[in-house]
């Protein structure tokens, strides 16, 4: 493991501040983005109208780009 990664992680005894989560958030995206696909929203699916009605007519909330986190 590198140890010069400056990645935040959780204390056990407490939890991390809002700033330092998206830090890792960020990490935890462009990792994944490794691995697979960066939009894995699947185009539709039986729960759609239930969805659509809960999210102003959209399938979920709106995609936040990693370069904004």
């Amino acid at each position: 493991m590198n140890s010069k990664l400056k990645i935040p992680c959780i204390p056990i005894e407490g939890s991390i501040s809002w700033e330092d989560w998206l830090k890792g958030r960020r990490f935890r995206r462009e990792m994944g983005n490794l691995v697979a696909p960066e939009i894995i929203r699947r185009k539709s699916s039986s729960s759609d109208r239930r969805l659509k009605k809960l999210f102003n007519g959209e399938r979920g909330l709106p995609f936040t780009p990693t370069d904004k986190l």
